[in-house]
């Protein structure tokens, strides 16, 4: 074998314009192969770490008292890569959206429990709702409101884990695709840690 493929290795090796050439087709040849990889729309799966300390303030912190679009994270504020692309349909942003939207809407002791699911159970799995979820009383949650953007814990197409900042302590949350897609729920929450 080695004998039908000796001439074809020691070719380039005659001379040095025919090695540049070799070492520049070769290079050309894996960017090519790396553009087309990066067109094919299959992106990685990503994993960002970052501590809970690099909390990125935005607004002033709205009141528990205030209506549950009040508490919406202003992404524009930030600089994080979870602010990336919001009109392409980003979705770390979308699963960031998520994890602040369920805190806003979980952290209300001040609502009756009719109120509080209301607002909760659209943003949480199935699963979560009715493995506890749906029996908590409101008033035992955390009086708390979402105090910037949430930080990402790693995120691929299957689940994503973010860390929400709150005016008390952070709030670990795992969000899910939906099943009919386009947005993401709530799978389980814990404290951040």
């Amino acid at each position: 074998m080695w004998d039908a493929l000796a001439p074809i290795v020691r070719w380039p090796l005659y001379s040095a314009r025919r090695f540049a050439a070799v070492v520049i087709v070769a290079l050309a040849a894996v960017f090519l192969v790396g553009q087309a990889n990066d067109h094919s729309g299959s992106g990685p799966t990503t994993a960002v770490s970052a501590s809970p300390s690099e909390a990125v303030s935005t607004t002033a912190a709205p009141s528990p008292s205030d209506s549950l679009s009040d508490n919406v994270v202003d992404r524009t504020a930030g600089t994080d890569d979870l602010g990336a692309d919001e009109t392409g349909g980003d979705p770390s942003a979308a699963a960031a959206d998520a994890a602040a939207a369920f805190v806003a809407a979980w952290a209300r002791p001040d609502l009756d429990a009719q109120a509080w699911s209301a607002g909760v159970r659209p943003l949480v799995t199935s699963e979560l709702w009715s493995s506890g979820l749906s029996t908590t009383n409101p008033a035992s949650t955390p009086d708390v409101t979402v105090r910037g953007q949430p930080r990402q814990v790693a995120i691929n197409a299957e689940e994503g884990v973010l860390d929400v900042p709150t005016t008390g302590a952070w709030i670990r949350v795992h969000v899910v695709p939906a099943p009919a897609g386009g947005t993401w729920l709530v799978s389980s929450v814990e404290p951040a840690g």
